[in-house]
């Protein structure tokens, strides 16, 4: 038998252990520094406007990514877009017009259109050769959208699919990069919560995100996989529409336009005025403007007159308690180990300025709604 002759290396275990590494991130709990993950989910879902929102939230250097800090080290991006190619220009367009500070530029941000079948492994060697080519910098993020795009093999044959994320593994492996791959739900409603194929596809992945529409046109985005890493809280999006108009109009005389996503906490959260108002007391009886603790608000919550017991049921565990409710309505961020920080401008201001002052609730009604945000 004749082939390519592999290396193999082998690390002493002491030396493995004591790199002592935490696990490094392009955006923390998402997505990884490297391995290869999926993003999946029913048609309509918006996959691919969420990996644009990815992608160029990470080539252009942006902070953070709905609240989640983005790694600033490396950002060269590549995307492998077979499908939807003829309406991405716009996608990254709205993008670049509602979300890059009205700077018109992608940052390290490259596309392939064309279609090849990365279960073949000499099609991944040629695309490693052709990255090398354009790119001075090694790629930190790949994205495939789809996996049908570039898979020529059956979907629910276990071989076939593990070719498929051999390839994807090499990828990562050559650039030290995190690979993402766009995928479908299964048709039958009984699989809507699964992805489509072998399940030799989601047992490779060290990532898995899914995508699926709730209410109030409303998409709700988890994670279901995350090997070494904490599991984020679900994050719900909307759609707002972008108009281009700075591009050339249609035959109608219209402008083209596209969407990107934003948050959808603050609409989705109704009730949280009794949470931004929980917040402002106990703030003010700590005297601080824009941090706080879970120990200290239980402190000035007790100090306010709350009752153990309703103090309890705001923060026990299996509850979503206020200070979480407002780190999903983008009002505090969650520096971790208890610790919050106001971020919404006009609320600090509300703070300074506000007389408002809550008290112990008088009942189980009251109490309730403290703890549903209702």
């Amino acid at each position: 038998m004749s082939g390519k002759v592999i290396q193999i290396n082998l690390i002493h275990g002491n030396e493995y252990f004591r790199k002592k590494q935490p696990q490094k991130w392009l955006i923390k709990n998402w997505i990884p520094e490297r391995g290869i993950g999926m993003l999946y989910g029913d048609s309509a879902t918006g996959k691919t406007f969420i990996a644009i929102d990815l992608m160029l939230s990470i080539s252009t250097g942006q902070a953070k990514w709905f609240g989640s800090r983005i790694e600033d080290t490396r950002r060269s991006v590549v995307y492998l877009c077979g499908e939807g190619a003829d309406g991405n220009a716009q996608r990254i367009g709205a993008w670049i017009k509602a979300k890059n500070h009205g700077v018109e530029d992608t940052g390290s941000f490259y596309v392939i259109e064309d279609e090849f079948n990365l279960d073949n492994p000499y099609n991944a060697d040629t695309l490693i050769r052709a990255i090398r080519s354009k790119l001075h910098t090694a790629p930190s993020f790949i994205v495939i959208d789809t996996l049908n795009c570039y898979f020529s093999g059956n979907e629910n044959d276990a071989t076939s699919a593990r070719l498929f994320n051999f390839s994807c593994k090499k990828l990562s492996k050559e650039f030290d990069a995190f690979v993402l791959i766009i995928h479908h739900t299964g048709k039958n409603r009984d699989y809507k919560s699964e992805a489509r194929g072998s399940s030799a596809f989601f047992g490779a992945m060290d990532t898995s995100i899914i995508a699926a529409a709730i209410k109030d046109n409303t998409i709700s985005l988890k994670v279901n996989k995350q090997k070494n890493g904490k599991i984020p809280d679900e994050l719900l999006l909307s759609s707002d529409v972008i108009v281009l108009d700075t591009w050339d109009i249609d035959s109608d005389g219209e402008y083209p336009s596209s969407l990107v996503f934003v948050s959808a906490e603050k609409s989705f959260y109704e009730g949280i005025g009794k949470d931004k108002d929980l917040l402002i007391s106990v703030l003010r009886k700590t005297d601080e403007v824009d941090v706080i603790t879970e120990k200290k608000a239980r402190s000035a919550m007790k100090e306010l007159g709350f009752t153990s017991d309703t103090i309890y049921n705001i923060f026990s565990r299996g509850r979503s308690n206020f200070l979480s409710r407002l780190v999903k309505a983008g009002i505090l961020e969650d520096e971790g180990k208890g610790t919050y920080v106001v971020i919404d401008p006009k609320l600090k201001k509300e703070i300074e300025d506000t007389s408002v002052v809550i008290t112990s609730p008088k009942g189980d009604d009251e109490n309730d709604g403290f703890r549903r945000g209702e």
